[in-house]
């Protein structure tokens, strides 16, 4: 997020405290914040294995969303602080993205550990509350206030807990780049292209769905992409084996995950049709 954005975002939530007449609006909408409204890059985080690995899969992407702010992890014993430090700190409306922060990053924790769960306490670098008890209750725990870092402090042993939900939509890295660095497709075959990537991340690839959602009929898709050159099945091809790129390089699923995600019927045929594409197989590819 540029800083002009960042700016911008910062003044809407200072003008929308003041109109409100609350102050502390930033603690309390936090509750109903969470990552996974961030599109792919929420979908990301909170398709990692474990919270551990959704809270370092945070911390790599997050020039994805803001390229001012940073997380950083400090373990002391066996527990474990996870810092947000923000780059607009000093912004009147920091108070109110501070607590808005803790909000969408403790959704990360209620995603593996269950809405239940509560830190052991949060280092906030601001001033003492008055009163201080609605930011206690709002996170169920102990708040430290005058600190120099913005932190969640959290049970070491936390970071192995394994997702307790089963993933029906794989969000890689480069969906994350498609959703907000990479630019509009600049020809008919891109367009269709982009078709069959968010396809294949929703479920399969078909040419009569492709068709209806660029608003034209099968036939007549064909016959474009034929003009320019290409063909729907070879389009369709390399959508997937770019999709198989991406999660082999993710590096959590086996080939037989892979090919299943894909839709093939078995891996043998996934490993075939990768062969072919790219001149080696699928476990070849990982061991590079």
């Amino acid at each position: 997020m540029a800083i002009f954005q960042k700016t911008r975002l910062q003044l809407f939530i200072d003008q929308v405290a003041r109109e409100l007449g609350e102050g502390d609006i930033g603690l309390i909408w936090a509750p109903a914040l969470t990552v996974a409204d961030y599109g792919a890059w929420g979908g990301y985080v909170r398709g990692a294995p474990t919270l551990g690995a959704a809270l370092i899969r945070a911390q790599s992407v997050m020039p994805y969303h803001s390229s001012m702010d940073k997380t950083n992890f400090r373990i002391h014993s066996n527990l474990v602080g996870y810092e947000y430090k923000f780059g607009l700190k000093k912004h009147v409306a920091y108070p109110n993205i501070a607590f808005s922060a803790i909000g969408a990053v403790l959704s990360i924790f209620y995603h593996f550990l269950g809405s239940s769960w509560r830190p052991r306490q949060i280092f906030c670098d601001l001033p003492r509350l008055q009163p201080h008890e609605e930011a206690e209750a709002t996170f169920g725990c102990p708040v430290l206030w005058n600190k120099d870092r913005l932190e969640i402090w959290f049970e070491r042993s936390a970071l192995s807990v394994v997702s307790p939900h089963q993933v029906t939509k794989r969000v890689t890295l480069e969906d994350i780049k498609r959703e907000r660095v990479i630019g509009p497709p600049a020809s008919f075959p891109e367009i269709v292209s982009r078709v069959l990537q968010l396809q294949i991340a929703l479920g399969g690839i078909d040419l009569n769905a492709a068709a209806r959602s660029l608003d034209i009929g099968p036939r007549s898709l064909q016959r474009r992409l034929q003009s320019e050159g290409v063909n729907f099945r070879t389009l369709a091809n390399r959508a997937k084996t770019a999709r198989a790129v991406e999660l082999l390089n993710e590096g959590s699923l086996s080939v037989q995950e892979i090919a299943t995600d894909l839709g093939y019927e078995n891996s043998q045929n996934f490993s075939r049709a990768f062969r072919r594409s790219l001149g080696l197989p699928p476990s070849a590819y990982v061991l590079r």
